[in-house]
């Protein structure tokens, strides 16, 4: 075994760990490996690694119970747990007795190697003007496949006829990052780029056009008018070359039948097709995402980056995050601004929670009207029909109230 190991792997299937271990040598790292909870303490006590990655089972030890003494004996040292697919009330538990991450079995080597490069090099591992795929943040399957997907439609994207694309995904997943890191990929090769939000209304396809843009994201491209549709359509017949990246968090396909959204447009942007999962889909994320928005913040406010604390990372994993990504950098930006010692604690970790807001405030059933139509025409374009659709009630009503409220279609 090497003098000072950087990175110890205790893993009690031989073969699994001296896998890990040469994936991680041959990336420059310092590695070395123990199958059993003896074996791993008088190697940890001699080599004084950086890094521990653990696996909680160890034949028939638990390897949790070794978290303490490893602790004791080395509390600089950083400790991931591997634990079993889906075991993230092990993890917290985990991170209660001291551990610093975790990773979900089986774990890619990739994955670990990531993980690795980020917890000892830290802030030189990532710069802050990060473009491209490089900006999808996280090391589970669902980040290295979307990194990869969006790596393969930047190749296709490279040629004199680009496929259009589609990003789905609920609110707040990360499909606009998603498709800019797409774009950044690919930029030389396509030239100027316009970024169009839909649901503010129509105009904009033809204005962006007449920039000279020769890539367009569409953020809420289910929202864009029928006449937008059209010019699409027909920039599109004129110049093969345009780019489409659209987004959307509805069912092109649904709306397509129903007759609200262009067959011809659906089948042009929906040929590179992207699913960005929710983040309760892909958990062993919100710790690297926490970490990158607190570094982000902190050098947006000129701030040294905060730590978090063990306290803060089990609440931080405890949270289902309906908001997804954008919840979560709400979050941690919040926290970074309220935190004033070098750390952020459970305590600076404030979550929106829906029920809190129910009990803050009663909002006011006119004004809780007058909202939802406002936001039904601007999710539809303008469109009357479509809007009243949405909120169950007739065409007719709808024009009355938009007068009651003095409400105009843009």
């Amino acid at each position: 075994m090497p003098e000072m190991t950087d990175i110890l792997i205790i893993e009690d299937e031989d073969v699994l760990a001296r896998s890990i271990v040469g994936f991680l040598e041959r990336r420059g790292f310092s590695a070395g490996f123990a199958v059993d909870g003896q074996s791993a303490l008088a190697l940890f006590r001699r080599e004084r690694p950086r890094l521990v990655i653990l696996d909680v089972r160890l034949g028939r030890e638990n390897g949790l119970d070794l978290l303490p003494t490893l602790r004791g004996i080395n509390p600089e040292a950083q400790i991931v747990v591997m634990t079993g697919h889906g075991d993230v009330g092990i993890a917290v538990e985990a991170m209660k007795r001291g551990a610093r991450d975790f990773l979900m079995k089986p774990a890619p080597l990739a994955m670990i190697a990531s993980m690795a490069a980020d917890l000892i090099l830290q802030d030189s591992a990532r710069p802050h003007d990060v473009s491209g795929v490089d900006r999808i943040i996280g090391r589970s399957s669902s980040a290295i496949d979307l990194r990869a997907t969006l790596r393969r439609l930047a190749s296709a994207a490279e040629g004199q006829q680009p496929p259009g694309v589609l990003l789905t995904g609920p609110r707040g997943s990360g499909k606009t990052l998603a498709a800019r890191a797409l774009y950044e990929t690919v930029q030389d090769a396509r030239g100027k780029m316009e970024c169009i939000d839909c649901s503010i209304g129509e105009g904009q396809i033809e204005t962006a056009l007449a920039s000279g843009a020769r890539a367009l994201i569409l953020r809420y491209v289910d929202a864009l008018g029928e006449e937008d549709q059209g010019r699409l359509v027909r920039a599109l017949d004129a110049d093969p070359g345009l780019w489409i990246i659209a987004t959307t968090a509805r069912n092109l396909g649904a709306l397509e039948r129903k007759g609200e959204f262009r067959p011809d447009l659906l089948y042009r942007i929906q040929v590179g097709w992207v699913d960005v999962p929710p983040l309760v889909d892909h958990s062993s994320d919100i710790l690297p995402l926490a970490e990158e928005f607190a570094r982000r913040t902190a050098f947006r406010f000129s701030r040294s980056r905060p730590r978090l604390t063990g306290e803060a990372r089990v609440k931080l994993l405890q949270h289902d995050w309906p908001g997804n990504v954008a919840e979560l950098e709400n979050c941690v930006e919040r926290a970074v601004i309220q935190s004033s010692d070098g750390m952020i604690s459970a305590g600076d970790i404030k979550i929106i929670d829906q029920t809190e807001r129910d009990e803050a405030a009663v909002p006011n059933l006119t004004k809780m009207e007058e909202t939802a139509l406002v936001k039904a025409l601007r999710v539809t374009g303008g469109n009357v029909s479509r809007a009243a659709e949405m909120l169950g009630i007739s065409r007719d009503t709808l024009r009355y109230r938009m007068e009651k409220f003095g409400i105009s279609r843009r």
